[in-house]
């Protein structure tokens, strides 16, 4: 409702496909999102239905959408919610990495159950009646299957999440352009105490270790590096993490993320570490909370930590699909379960 010269101006319903995003000056990525603003307003002028089209980045993540993802969760006018994984399914040859979805609301409705139909390549792959909010849980998982098997997971006994292990941003204090610094050596010659320093695109280079801004003491130590972006959760075809050895004397800029430095592997155990990431198991649960390209530490919060030495209860030894299975049978996942995270992550 809305006072236009003292007279009131009534909507019945209020849809729109609002601008995505403004440039803040960085890269698209970066780029600060608008189109919740609008979402919120047409709610709230709306005096009955309200449908807009948005990207799914909120459904996890996006830059200042904390809130909004909250209030969305949390609103029990939301009747339907379409789900496209494939985003070119409705804006062809666009960049809308991650996917696109449209909402139907109803101010009148006052109950958390939502119609939930996901797409996938032009066909609907799931379509259920479900709430958006899983208790404990504070993103939206678009896979409905996938929240039964977060809770049998970490249903067991000292079950604990990936994303301890797993370092913030610029874990050694090094931006992505660094390799562009005089600072980053191509080669070693006439440096007093040089360190391997991993770039984008996995350059090597070579960098003081004076110059370290943080983590040092990762510096000697087996770690485990990830592209802080990745394909998984997204339209396009590249389902890998990517996840490489990470040795004694190296680091990396930002364009990584390093996990385990506090765990003092061995260089085997590092190696079974690189072989769980390269697991469908561990690379599906990672896709759970995922909603664009971005890699962080919480985007592996659904991702069970393992024991990687000589103890463990999975031989690292075996294939990468025997080691699926033996993951399967630890987390006593059903056949359907265990088929749905084969056909929902292409093979590396």
């Amino acid at each position: 409702m809305l006072k236009v010269c003292e007279e009131t101006v009534n909507f019945g319903a209020i849809v729109g496909n609002p601008p995505y995003q403004v440039s803040d000056g960085g890269a698209q990525t970066s780029a600060k999102p608008i189109y919740h603003h609008f979402v919120l307003l047409g709610k709230q002028l709306s005096n009955n239905y309200t449908s807009f089209i948005t990207p799914t980045r909120w459904f996890a993540g996006g830059k200042g959408l904390d809130s909004f993802r909250e209030y969305m969760l949390n609103d029990s006018s939301i009747m339907e919610l379409y789900d496209f994984l494939t985003p070119d399914d409705i804006f062809p040859n666009t960049n809308n990495r991650g996917g696109v979805c449209y909402f139907i609301s109803d101010i009148n409705k006052n109950k958390l159950e939502v119609k939930v139909v996901t797409n996938r390549n032009n066909k609907i792959i799931s379509n259920v009646k479900r709430k958006l909010l899983i208790k404990g849980i504070d993103i939206f998982i678009r896979d409905s299957l996938g929240i039964k098997i977060i809770e049998k997971i970490f249903s067991k006994d000292n079950t604990k999440s990936l994303s301890l292990y797993i370092s913030t941003r610029k874990p050694f204090g090094l931006e992505g352009n660094f390799i562009k610094d005089q600072n980053f050596r191509k080669e070693p010659n006439g440096m007093k105490k040089p360190v391997v320093c991993i770039g984008k695109g996995q350059q090597i280079g070579y960098v003081e270790h004076n110059l370290i801004e943080k983590n040092i003491h990762w510096v000697d130590s087996w770690k485990v590096f990830i592209p802080r972006a990745n394909n998984i959760a997204t339209e396009l075809n590249d389902d890998n993490l990517n996840a490489f050895v990470g040795t004694t004397n190296m680091i990396c800029t930002e364009s990584y993320l390093s996990c385990f430095g506090d765990d003092n592997l061995t260089e085997i155990s590092t190696k079974n570490a690189v072989k769980y990431m390269m697991t469908k198991f561990a690379r599906y649960l990672h896709s759970l909370a995922k909603s664009s390209q971005d890699a962080t530490s919480k985007t592996f919060r659904f991702v069970p930590m393992q024991d990687f030495t000589e103890k463990s209860d999975i031989d690292w030894s075996k294939s990468i699909k025997e080691i699926d299975e033996q993951l399967f049978d630890k987390y006593e996942l059903t056949s359907t379960e265990r088929e749905h995270i084969k056909s929902s992550i292409k093979e590396m």
